[in-house]
C-alpha cells in the first residue's frame, strides 16, 4: 500500500511524541493539520511510516518507564519488582494473542 501523505521528519517526530503521550491518530492528524481521512488510511497500513512512528512513540515511552522500573527493582524496591513482573506477563500475553489469534509472527515465543 502506498502512503497518501508525505510528512516532514519533524512531523514524524511529533507523531512519536504525541503517540507516546496517548493521543489517538485522529487527534494527531488534527494537531499536524493534515487531512484526517488520509492520515487514518496511512495509519491503518501496518507498513506505513505513520504507523511505524506512531508505534515507535508508544514503545519509547513504555521502554523508558520499564527501564526506570527495572532500575528501581534492582535497587530493592519490591513494588517496582511486582509492577515489572505484571508488565512482563502482559507483554507475553499480548505476544501469544497476536501469534495464536491473529497469526502474526512474533520473535521469542
Amino acid at each position: 500500500m502506498i502512503a497518501t501523505l508525505r510528512l516532514a521528519d519533524e512531523q514524524l517526530e511529533q507523531i512519536e511524541q504525541l503517540a507516546g503521550a496517548g493521543y489517538a491518530p485522529w487527534q494527531i492528524a488534527m494537531y499536524l493539520d493534515v487531512p484526517k481521512k488520509e492520515f487514518i488510511k496511512d495509519w491503518n497500513n501496518k507498513d506505513s511510516l505513520i504507523r511505524y512512528h506512531y508505534d515507535r512513540g508508544i514503545l519509547l515511552v513504555d521502554a523508558q518507564a520499564g527501564m526506570k522500573l527495572a532500575e528501581n527493582a534492582m535497587a530493592g524496591n519490591i513494588t517496582a519488582h511486582q509492577q515489572l513482573e505484571k508488565i512482563r506477563k502482559g507483554q507475553r500475553l499480548e505476544a501469544l494473542k497476536k501469534h495464536y489469534l491473529y497469526g502474526e509472527e512474533t520473535d521469542g515465543l
